[in-house]
C-alpha cells in the first residue's frame, strides 16, 4: 500500500489519506461551524421584530407567473405572508435563478459585464445589479463561514488596484493560509497604518488563538512589523522578504526575521509543509488569480471600477468563489480534488453557488455589506482630509 502511496509525492498526500503529518479535514471540522449546506432554503419570517426566533409558519398561498409557480408562507407570530426564497439574492427576481448563478460565475473568470450582458442576452444594468447583489450575499458568507481557521503559515501581501485610469492608485490587502490555500481576508484602500492595522487585526480574529507559534512572511512594507508584533504578539513568528527591483524585475531577495529567536523560527519551518525557505510565492500567485479573475483588474482594461464599494464587493465575490467553489490544483489527491474550504475544514464539501445564495443570513444584520462598506469608505476620506 505505502508503494501505492508514494506516487504523489507530496507531505500533504500522506497525510491526507491518514498516513501521518496534519489531520485530514474531515477529522479536525470545527463543530462550531455548519459544514453542510442545506439542499433548499428553509421557510423563515425575514422580519427582525418578529416574536419568535424559531417561527412557526403555514402554507398561505401560491404565486403563479408566466415563468414559475412560488410558494408563499404565512408566519403565526406576526401573521405575516413572505416568500420561500426572501432573504436570499433570487428574492424577487423575474428570471431564473440558474441564470443568475451564470452570470456571478461568468463575473469571476475574468468577463467583463458588458460581455456578459451579451453572452446571455441580457441588458449591462441587470448584470450589474445582479453581482451588486450577489457581492453583498457573498461578504456575508465570507463572514459568517471563515473563522477559527488552524493556521500553519500566513502569508500577507498588497495588490495595486485602479479606479479609473486618472485615479491615484489604491491596494487590496490580501493575506493566504498556505496549507489549505485558504484566502482568509482583505481589504481595499490606500497603503496606511491604520489599514494595515485593520488588515492583520482582521486576519488575527479568524484565527484560532491556541496553538504553536505561525510563520508570518511579509515584504518589507513600513508599517508590517510593528503591526504584526502589536496585534500577534508572542504567538507568531514574522520573517520578511525584501526585494531588489531592476527594470522591473527581481533582481534580488533579501530575507530578514524580524519577531521571534532563531529556534522559533527553526520549529515554525519543521512545521511547514509547503515552504523549505522563507518566501512570499503563495500570496503572490494568490494575487495574479485576483488579477486575471476580474476584469477590473487586468492590465490595459477599460472596465475599471468607478467606486470602492464596488471593487471591493468584487473582490469578496472572487473570495467566496475561490475558498468554496473553485477547486484548487495542489490540492488534489488521487482523484479527490478539494477547495481551500475544504482543507480548512470549514466545509465537508465543494459548494456551488446555489448553495451559497440559498443560505440564510437574516438573522445578522450586523453583516451588511453596504453599512461595512460606508463607514470604511468614511473613515478613510476623513483621513485623507485630516492629512
Amino acid at each position: 500500500m505505502l508503494s501505492h502511496v508514494r506516487k504523489f509525492a507530496c507531505p500533504r498526500a500522506f497525510g491526507a489519506f491518514g498516513l501521518g503529518g496534519r489531520k485530514t479535514p474531515s477529522e479536525h471540522l470545527n463543530p462550531n461551524l455548519e459544514t453542510a449546506m442545506p439542499r433548499r432554503p428553509l421557510p423563515r419570517c425575514p422580519r427582525p421584530n418578529c416574536s419568535r426566533k424559531t417561527t412557526t409558519y403555514t402554507k398561505h398561498s401560491l404565486l403563479k407567473s408566466r415563468r414559475r409557480t412560488q410558494r408563499r408562507y404565512r408566519c403565526t407570530a406576526c401573521n405575516k405572508t413572505f416568500a420561500a426564497n426572501v432573504g436570499t439574492p433570487y428574492h424577487r427576481m423575474r428570471h431564473p435563478a440558474k441564470l443568475f448563478d451564470q452570470v456571478i460565475a461568468l463575473a469571476t473568470e475574468g468577463n467583463t459585464r458588458a460581455g456578459v450582458a451579451r453572452a446571455l442576452g441580457l441588458s449591462p444594468g441587470t448584470v450589474a445589479r445582479w453581482i451588486e447583489k450577489a457581492s453583498a450575499h457573498a461578504q456575508a458568507f465570507n463572514e459568517l463561514k471563515v473563522q477559527k481557521v488552524e493556521p500553519v503559515e500566513l502569508q500577507s501581501d498588497e495588490l495595486k488596484v485602479l479606479l479609473s485610469q486618472k485615479s491615484r492608485p489604491l491596494w487590496a490587502y490580501t493575506a493566504i493560509e498556505v496549507w489549505s490555500r485558504l484566502w482568509t481576508t482583505t481589504l481595499v484602500g490606500k497603503r496606511t497604518l491604520r489599514n494595515t492595522v485593520l488588515h492583520f487585526r482582521d486576519m488575527n480574529e479568524r484565527c484560532r488563538k491556541s496553538g504553536p507559534r505561525v510563520l508570518i512572511s511579509t515584504d518589507a512594507f513600513k508599517y508590517n512589523a510593528g503591526v504584526i508584533a502589536r496585534t500577534f504578539g508572542p504567538s507568531c513568528v514574522h520573517v520578511q522578504v525584501i526585494k531588489r527591483f531592476r527594470k522591473s524585475r527581481v533582481v534580488h531577495a533579501d530575507k530578514r526575521l524580524v519577531l521571534g529567536a532563531p529556534w522559533q523560527f527553526d520549529d515554525a519551518m519543521e512545521r511547514s509543509e509547503d515552504s523549505k525557505t522563507i518566501n512570499t510565492a503563495y500570496v503572490e500567485r494568490l494575487n495574479l488569480t485576483i488579477r486575471r479573475s476580474l476584469a477590473s483588474l487586468q492590465r490595459k482594461t477599460n472596465a475599471t471600477c468607478r467606486s470602492i464599494e464596488s471593487l471591493a464587493g468584487q473582490l469578496e465575490l472572487l473570495r467566496c468563489s475561490y475558498n468554496f467553489i473553485r477547486p484548487h490544483s495542489s490540492l488534489k489527491f488521487g482523484r479527490v480534488n478539494r477547495t481551500p474550504a475544504q482543507q480548512a475544514g470549514l466545509v465537508s464539501e465543494r459548494l456551488t453557488w446555489r448553495k451559497i445564495f440559498t443560505a440564510r443570513l437574516l438573522d445578522r444584520p450586523d453583516l451588511s455589506f453596504r453599512s461595512r462598506m460606508r463607514a470604511r469608505a468614511v473613515g478613510q476620506a476623513h483621513l485623507s482630509g485630516a492629512g
